[in-house]
C-alpha cells in the first residue's frame, strides 16, 4: 500500500443472505483532503464504512485503514479515528457542555478550543439540553464531540441527511476547518454532494 494512503480495500465484499450489499470494492484514499463515497440510499455505503471500522466482517476481500488490517484494528488505531453516524446518538438529559465534559474524559488529546469553536459555529448554548436541540443542532454537537479529540481520520456516515441548507453548510465549513492541516483526512458517505456555494 502507498504509505500516503489512509484507506485501502481490495475486492471488499459483503453479502446479506444471497444479496451482495457491497461487491468487489477496490478503493484507495490518499492522506489529506476530503473524499466522498457517493451512492443512492441502500447502495452499501454504511455497510462499507462498518467493514472499514471492523464493526462488520467482510464476506470476502479485505482492506486496511491507517495501515492496519480492518479485521483486527487495535485500540491505538481506533484512537486516531473519529466516527460520526447519521443517528446522532446523545444523552437527552445532558447539556451541550456536559456532553463535552463527559466525552473529554476518554480522550487525552481533547481540544476544548475546537469543541467550543464548533458549538459556537452552530450557535449552540452550552447550557442547552440535548433533548431541546433540532436535528441540525444535534448534528453540530456530534461533530464537535467527534472533532475535539483531533482525529487523524474522520469518517462520517451520511452526515448531512435530514439537515436544512444552513446546517448543511455549517457542517461542510467545519469539515473544511479540520483539513486545514495536510495530515488530516475526511472520508464521508452521501447520497448527494453538498453545495458549498449556496
Amino acid at each position: 500500500m502507498n504509505e500516503q494512503s489512509v484507506i485501502r480495500t481490495s475486492g471488499l465484499t459483503r453479502y446479506f443472505g444471497a444479496h451482495p450489499a457491497v461487491y468487489e470494492l477496490n478503493l484507495e484514499v490518499p492522506r489529506g483532503g476530503v473524499f466522498a463515497l457517493l451512492g443512492r440510499n441502500g447502495s452499501g455505503k454504511s455497510t462499507t464504512i462498518r467493514m472499514l471500522l471492523g464493526l462488520l466482517e467482510p464476506t470476502r476481500g479485505g482492506g486496511s485503514i491507517l495501515g492496519y488490517d480492518i479485521r483486527a484494528l487495535p485500540p491505538e488505531a481506533r484512537a486516531r479515528i473519529g466516527y460520526l453516524t447519521e443517528e446522532h446518538q446523545l444523552y437527552g438529559w445532558m447539556s451541550v457542555q456536559e456532553c463535552g465534559d463527559f466525552q473529554s474524559r476518554f480522550y487525552p488529546t481533547w481540544n476544548g478550543k475546537i469543541f467550543r469553536g464548533i458549538i459556537g459555529h452552530f450557535s449552540l448554548r452550552p447550557t442547552a439540553l440535548v433533548k431541546s436541540l433540532s436535528r441540525g443542532e444535534r448534528a453540530g454537537l456530534c461533530l464537535a464531540l467527534t472533532l475535539a479529540p483531533e482525529p487523524e481520520l474522520l469518517i462520517l456516515d451520511d452526515p448531512a441527511v435530514g439537515l436544512d441548507p444552513v446546517a448543511r453548510r455549517s457542517l461542510v465549513e467545519s469539515m473544511i476547518y479540520l483539513t486545514r492541516r495536510s495530515d488530516r483526512t475526511i472520508f464521508f458517505s452521501t447520497h448527494q454532494l453538498p453545495d458549498v456555494e449556496r
